[in-house]
This record gives C-alpha cells, sequence and structure tokens, in this order.
C-alpha cells in the first residue's frame, strides 16, 4: 500500500487535491482518511464549552488512535474510524469503515506534526497558500457547511487560526516532498504519484 499525505493549513486546498488524487487513480483501490476524524471527544462538555476549544492546537488531536489506525491500515487490516459533527463539536456515534487498500490519501494540517505518523507516508505533499485565499475558502465553507457566521470564521481565524499555523502548522512543510502553491501543477503531481507506483510494483509486486 502506498500512503500519501496532503497537509498544509485550513482553506488551503488539502480535500480538493486529495479528490483530484482519488479521481485520477481510481482504477486502484484507494480510500481517504482525515486527520480532522481524530479530533478528541469532548461529549462530556456542553455546546458552549465546546465552541471555546482551540481545535487547531494539536492537543485537540487523538494523535495516538490516529497512528494505531494508520498502522492497522499498513498492516493489512480494516479500521473504523471516527465520524466528527463540526456542528456540534464532538464525534458522533456511528464509525465510518476504511478498507485495506492500494493507496491511501492521508489529508490533515498536522500529519506531518509528529515523527512516528510522518515515517508511515510514502509521499508528503503540503500546500503552501496566502492567508487571504485561505480566509475566503474558511467563509465561504463554513457559511455553508457548518452553519456559522461570517463574524464567527473571521474572529476564530484570526485569534485561533493564524497564531496556530504560524506556531505549528507552518513549521512542518521542511518535512514534505513536495511543497506546491495554490497555481500547482497536478500534472506534476501525478506524474510523482505514478511513478513512485512503479517503484512499489517493481520491487513489490503490491499493485
Amino acid at each position: 500500500m502506498i500512503v500519501i499525505a496532503v497537509c498544509g493549513g485550513t482553506g488551503s486546498g488539502k480535500s480538493h487535491l486529495s479528490k483530484k488524487i482519488i479521481n485520477q487513480f481510481n482504477k486502484y483501490k484507494v480510500e481517504y482518511l482525515c486527520l480532522d476524524s481524530y479530533y478528541k471527544n469532548y461529549k462530556d462538555l456542553n455546546f458552549a464549552e465546546r465552541c471555546q476549544i482551540n481545535f487547531d492546537h494539536p492537543d485537540s488531536i487523538d494523535f495516538e488512535l490516529f497512528y494505531q489506525h494508520l498502522k492497522s491500515l499498513i498492516d493489512g487490516d480494516e479500521i473504523y474510524c471516527p465520524v466528527y459533527s463540526y456542528k456540534s463539536h464532538k464525534r458522533l456515534s456511528k464509525n465510518k469503515k476504511i478498507n485495506v487498500c492500494d493507496i491511501l490519501i492521508v489529508d490533515g494540517i498536522y500529519v506531518l506534526l509528529k515523527k512516528n505518523i510522518r515515517k508511515l507516508f510514502d509521499l508528503s505533499i503540503f500546500l503552501d497558500v496566502e492567508y487571504e485565499i485561505r480566509l475566503e475558502r474558511r467563509i465561504n465553507r463554513d457559511l455553508v457547511e457548518r452553519s456559522r457566521t461570517k463574524n464567527e470564521v473571521v474572529n476564530r481565524f484570526e485569534k485561533m487560526i493564524i497564531p496556530m499555523h504560524k506556531k505549528f502548522v507552518d513549521k512542518t512543510k521542511k518535512y514534505a516532498d513536495l511543497k506546491i502553491k495554490d497555481n500547482y501543477s497536478f500534472k506534476a503531481i501525478s506524474a510523482k504519484i505514478e511513478k513512485l507506483i512503479n517503484e512499489v510494483y517493481q520491487n513489490h509486486k503490491e499493485f
């Protein structure tokens, strides 16, 4: 199995790039795992208290469970990952089955933060996109998908997202195999992945 990490700040286009990779390589068995599903479960707090949590800080992520699940998939076992609700800020009671696959796309702002997790990736991509572009995308997404107001989005972006990006996320781009801007060439990325697949095929006959 090939594991590809897609990293970058909020609104950098991680999910968009992940979907493009999935569509491009759909002749293989491809699965998608998002780090956002692994927010810690704050179900014992009320909604108002959960709204005050800085979900852009790495302490809000259950990295241990995420690592265990990644290892299980790599070792050939299916997993049931958590399903997280952005509207209620907590995990739902249901889980999502992720099957063993040929290519696993792993998406998240902190997927390159931990050394033990970084070591599991065959290819890592960091989307290095300007703040203004990311803020505009975040506003457009959260108004529609997460029932937020524009003021709520801007306030969180300025008080939580930007400081956490500067302190933690931006520093992880040095670990990425590919660092790309908003106007990246998907053709180049696709060629890189195709080369990786061919190398794996030749060495291990996995595909």
